[in-house]
């Protein structure tokens, strides 16, 4: 099982949780009560459609996620970044959660 750490960049609280292979990354964290989103983005949300470009993350190890979708593309995510709505978790990976959307 993969392990994701999640380094909140509003709190600076660190948490690490294991998460099966394929697993949504959102839908991962919400079943741990780890909060991807900022402020009032808690709540005004697209729950996970990808519209909204608020659940946008950094990622380290790239290469144990997939790859950017449409929407991704779309919102114009960095190359480092990722929606966690769209994302897929096939290894370990450290994600920076809970980023200022520019």
């Amino acid at each position: 099982m993969p392990i994701v750490t999640v380094h909140n960049a509003e709190t600076g609280e660190v948490t690490t949780f294991k998460a099966g292979y394929g697993a949504n990354l959102r839908q991962a964290a919400q079943f741990q009560d780890i909060d991807l989103y900022q402020g009032i983005w808690t709540q005004l949300n697209c729950r996970g459609m990808g519209f909204c470009g608020t659940c946008l993350i950094e990622v380290d190890n790239m290469e144990n996620v997939s790859d950017h979708s449409l929407m991704e593309k779309l919102h114009k995510v960095g190359e480092n970044q990722k929606l966690a709505c769209r994302t897929k978790i096939y290894g370990d990976i450290t994600i920076k959660a809970n980023l200022t959307k520019d």
